[in-house]
């Protein structure tokens, strides 16, 4: 290295070291993304109402049967992801885990369904762009289609 090339490579180590050091005490700390989740409810009626428990996020929320919640959660790092159904009587219902890192998909659903004295929970699938589309149709319809089956 020439001798005038040493203020520059000291100007960059300078520069480089406190990069090098934040990572290296922080690995579990990355950058933010957007995690979109939906939620579909076939046929449950009788549920007080859902909670989705993930990496630091908690939603409660209520969805109708035959509608479809959609939630955007900013998440840092990957983790276990489970929707919980809250019935009557302090009983509930409990989706299996899934794990969704940055690497995986952006945005899933679940499934959800009722059956005589149980909830069926779908596995979480990847939520294509065709899907992701019937589904906030869907979502507008519901959302304006008043039912007026009374006389």
């Amino acid at each position: 290295m020439r001798a005038g090339q040493w203020p520059t490579a000291l100007l960059l180590l300078t520069i480089a070291i406190p990069f090098y050091t934040a990572r290296r005490l922080h690995p579990y700390k990355g950058r933010k993304y957007e995690l979109t989740l939906f939620v579909r409810n076939h046929n449950v009626s009788e549920a007080q109402f859902f909670r989705l428990v993930g990496v630091d996020n908690t939603a409660d929320f209520n969805v109708s049967a035959g509608h479809t919640y959609e939630q955007t959660f900013e998440v840092r790092r990957k983790g276990y992801w489970t929707l919980f159904v809250e019935f009557p009587n302090d009983r509930y219902a409990k989706s299996p885990r899934k794990i969704i890192s940055r690497d995986s998909y952006q945005k899933w659903v679940m499934e959800v369904y009722y059956y005589p004295g149980a909830v069926g929970f779908s596995d979480w699938h990847k939520l294509g762009r065709r899907m992701e589309r019937h589904l906030r149709r869907q979502r507008s319809h519901h959302r304006y289609n008043y039912h007026l089956d009374h006389d």
